[in-house]
């Protein structure tokens, strides 16, 4: 299977998740649901969806109720959330854990977030994301996440991935290899293409 059939196999998946826990429509009640993070590029390899809420009112309560609406439904295995709105994120953070029909554990990570949020949102950086993205820099990105799963990468997180693929024109492993010990990484960043 190629990269580019594995990440449409998962786009589809994350699909069906979203649609039979009703997460969008759910957090609707609360807010506006942007759906981020590789779901949102077809860049999808690992089983993990990510969406921020931005709500007119951010209340504890509100995402307590989806959480538990959700966990009603027995592929559900765990939930969580974690209070960041005095912290350094501004948000509240939740998690839930999904185990699909294959046996694959699934993470959903959701932010709410006051409409007015002013640190860096994922859903700034997808459209500029899906602008740049060619067949080039998608296989180069989903092959290198790949060898990331395989182990023949340290841990990075996605950011960096895309910023040395689209604007340094990294294309393999050893390079990207090469990139991450010569770059600064694993920071919050509001780098766009």
């Amino acid at each position: 299977m190629t990269p580019f059939e594995q990440s449409d196999r998962m786009k589809r998946k994350a699909e069906n998740i979203l649609q039979e826990l009703k997460l969008i429509e759910r957090w609707s009640r609360c807010g506006r649901v942007s759906l981020v993070g590789a779901l949102s590029f077809d860049l999808i390899l690992t089983p993990d969806i990510d969406m921020e809420i931005y709500c007119p009112e951010v209340k504890v309560s509100d995402g307590m109720n989806i959480l538990s609406e959700c966990t009603a439904n027995p592929r559900v295995t765990g939930a969580m959330y974690q209070n960041e709105l005095a912290g350094p994120d501004k948000a509240i953070y939740w998690r839930l854990f999904y185990l699909d029909a294959d046996q694959i554990q699934w993470k959903i990570d959701m932010w709410s977030a006051p409409v007015d949020y002013a640190l860096p949102r994922g859903e700034d950086f997808v459209a500029p994301m899906r602008r740049v993205l060619t067949p080039e820099t998608r296989e180069a990105i989903l092959t290198l996440k790949l060898a990331r799963e395989r182990g023949e990468l340290p841990p990075f997180i996605s950011i960096d991935l895309y910023r040395a693929v689209i604007r340094d024109g990294i294309r393999d492993a050893a390079a990207f290899a090469e990139w991450l010990r010569n770059n600064p990484t694993g920071e919050l960043s509001d780098w766009k293409p």
